[in-house]
């Protein structure tokens, strides 16, 4: 048996396709953990100034 499998354009967009999303899903999952960390950190630094609020 000789499968061969011929480079076409629509291979091409396929595998362009594939890739761009998998590469999209990764940066989305790595964007929202940056996210998460930097709004918890972001709260916590800012907390001692909203516990008391006539501090200021």
């Amino acid at each position: 048996m000789n499968n061969e499998v011929k480079p076409t354009w629509r291979l091409a967009w396929g595998l362009w396709w594939r890739m761009f999303l998998i590469s999209l899903g990764i940066s989305a999952v790595v964007g929202l953990i940056i996210f998460l960390v930097m709004l918890i950190a972001g709260v916590s630094l800012l907390q001692p100034f909203f516990a008391e609020p006539w501090a200021f």
